[in-house]
């Protein structure tokens, strides 16, 4: 006790000595602090230049390595800009400490590059010490015997992250400039799928060496970004690993947009958005509180990745005799996964999944299925699935009215199509097949055929019947705020909701106790007036252009634009003025007919007058 005692009593006497010390040292360095506060503020411009040359260098530098088979003496010139990018950094994140007297915050706030500071300090100290060995025993294990790759592989990471970091960082600053949310999604996807055409232009993205061309890579990426599968060139042969790696992340950004990626990397880098972004943001995720916003983003991100990664596990499984090498394996698993549930259809096999060791394994059907399934949904229903209705003060299990139209609709399309399909096709594209292999596969096209793409049977030989029942299920689509495409199942629901509401003389339309408001039919009825003038004036124009038969250009004019992917087969046929209307085509049926005239429209003033009602006679 004694000496419990003794303890306590020093231990008091430091507490003390320490804040006296302390006290001593703010009121001492107090004007010193508030000197390195001015002096912050007058290099903050040159902070940021620097900041901004520092990440257009490292994306030279980026994509000159990767994307191109550089001579030695370039080779040699990109080392010394990696050094220089490096030593910049660095000065840069040392002077930000050195001139701020919250370095506590700095590091909280800008975590990602503190991290790389505190990793480059650690291999700056390790060299001048003469400790090079320290990057072998790394470089072994990792199997890697001299220092020298060991190092442009952490060299070549730390720039990824640099890019990454430095663009991502200035998405506050482009988000709270913009103040149109239609101007601002279209605008996203528009230089997301430039910078993806970009990238795929490069000589290492194609197994040629000799990089796609602009339209081709103009439309790739589309595709892609668009999240339609559509393609010029077969994926699986004609781009290398690097392409298809590209091809992948633009699914994955397009198939959640790039606003939500870049909000939750802005939240990550710079700690917190501002009032007017985070309004805009609100507007752009369709959120009745801004407050709402990041909680939305996390959502979606969590929901997108845990399913996805349920999806790598069944490909992974389903896969152990198609590819022994469990590396390649994975490779594929993630590929399919991510192109799966964000509906895009694009596939590591030259003719999707109707090879002989696909078409008919029940893993890899079934694992598409409810990837496609579950992407198509909308991240609205499957929240709500997961955590019931948050409109509702009380939680119980009851679904809301948006949700019940997606998945009765959903379902009945499925089941609908799947029956349909088997019936039209049991003895033409079906035969040969056990019975319970053609139902497998009639209802695997009725779910891949509204918004994914894949097939496992032949879609340049269905026939007629079935092709227009396929024109009628990609013209429908997905459901709203999903990864897929299409006027939207919604859509159609409430279209037909009217339809029976007048049919009955009523004058509300009404589903489940509940009436759906005006502004609901109005949209409704514009979606679908915007979209099937699209559809008809790009056919027109394809006819223009093509010398191809008309049915083929037709259902490739509904798969573009409803973002879907399947093909009859021409779609390597097309010129190039017929790839450019496609790639527009797809553009338009991914942001949406609706968004789109959104942003060239100018914002109108809610009116606060009523002119007198007169009937017109329109049936």
């Amino acid at each position: 006790m004694k000496l419990f005692r003794y303890l306590k009593k020093y231990y008091i006497k430091g507490v003390v000595r320490g804040r006296q010390l302390y006290k001593i040292y703010r009121n001492r360095f107090k004007g010193v602090e508030v000197e390195l506060y001015d002096l912050n503020k007058k290099l903050h411009p040159y902070f940021k230049g620097l900041s901004i040359s520092l990440m257009l260098l490292a994306l030279l530098s980026l994509v000159a390595s990767f994307g191109f088979e550089l001579p030695e003496e370039y080779f040699r010139l990109n080392e010394y800009l990696e050094i220089v990018i490096i030593l910049g950094f660095f000065t840069l994140f040392l002077s930000r400490i050195i001139f701020t007297s919250r370095r506590g915050e700095l590091v909280r706030s800008h975590f990602l590059e503190a991290l790389l500071f505190l990793l480059l300090s650690v291999g700056m100290v390790l060299y001048l010490l003469g400790l090079e060995s320290v990057f072998r025993v790394w470089g072994s294990l990792l199997g890697i015997e001299d220092t020298f790759p060991l190092l442009v592989l952490l060299t070549k990471v730390y720039l990824v992250l640099l890019v990454v970091a430095k663009t991502i960082q200035a998405a506050p600053l482009l988000i709270s400039l913009q103040r149109h949310p239609a101007r601002m999604i279209v605008g996203s996807f528009a230089l997301l799928i430039l910078f993806g055409a970009l990238l795929l232009m490069m000589p290492r993205t194609t197994v040629d060496g000799q990089g796609l061309d602009f339209v081709n890579a103009l439309f790739t990426s589309t595709s892609a970004v668009c999240v339609t599968g559509l393609i010029v060139v077969d994926t699986a042969t004609h781009f290398t690993t690097l392409g298809q790696s590209i091809i992948l992340v633009l699914i994955q950004l397009g198939g959640l947009g790039i606003i939500t990626f870049a909000t939750l990397f802005a939240l990550l880098v710079s700690d917190r958005l501002g009032i007017g972004q985070m309004v805009f943001l609100k507007d752009v995720l369709s959120q009745d509180r801004a407050q709402e916003t990041f909680r939305t983003v996390k959502r979606i991100i969590a929901l997108t990745f845990s399913v996805e990664a349920l999806g790598v596990a069944g490909y992974y499984l389903s896969w152990t005799g198609l590819f022994p090498d469990a590396g390649t394996r994975l490779y594929h698993s993630l590929f399919h996964a991510i192109s799966a549930f964000c509906n895009a259809g694009f596939s590591t096999f030259t003719n999707s999944l109707a090879d002989s060791g696909n078409a008919l394994n029940s893993g890899v059907n079934i694992t598409t299925m409810l990837m496609i399934v579950l992407g198509g949904l909308g991240f609205t229903t499957l929240w709500e699935l997961v955590r019931g209705n948050p409109r509702r003060k009380i939680r119980n299990r009851k679904l809301s009215v948006h949700t019940r139209l997606v998945l009765i609709t959903t379902a009945l399309l499925i089941v609908g199509g799947t029956i349909a399909i088997t019936a039209l096709e049991w003895n033409h594209t079906l035969q040969g097949f056990a019975a319970s292999d053609k139902w497998m596969m009639g209802l695997f096209q009725s779910v891949t055929t509204r918004t994914a793409g894949f097939n496992t049977i032949d879609i340049g030989a269905l026939s007629s019947s079935t092709t227009v029942l396929f024109l009628v299920l990609m013209a429908i689509g997905a459901s709203p705020a999903s990864t897929g495409g299409g006027i939207k199942t919604t859509t159609i629901a409430v279209l037909l909701l009217t339809v029976y509401a007048t049919v009955r003389g009523h004058d509300r339309v009404e589903f489940s106790r509940k009436t759906i408001p005006q502004v609901t039919i109005y949209t409704a009825i514009t979606a679908f007036t915007l979209a099937a003038t699209s559809l008809f004036v790009f056919t027109l124009l394809l006819t223009f252009t093509e010398d191809l038969p008309f049915v083929d250009l037709l259902f490739e004019e509904f798969s573009a634009f409803a973002t879907v992917g399947l093909s009859r087969g021409i779609t390597a046929d097309l010129s190039t003025a017929g790839r450019i209307i496609v790639t527009v085509s797809m553009f338009i049926g991914r942001v949406g007919s609706v968004t789109m005239a959104l942003a060239f429209a100018k914002r109108i003033h809610k009116r606060q007058y009523q002119y007198p009602k007169e009937s017109v006679i329109v049936a």
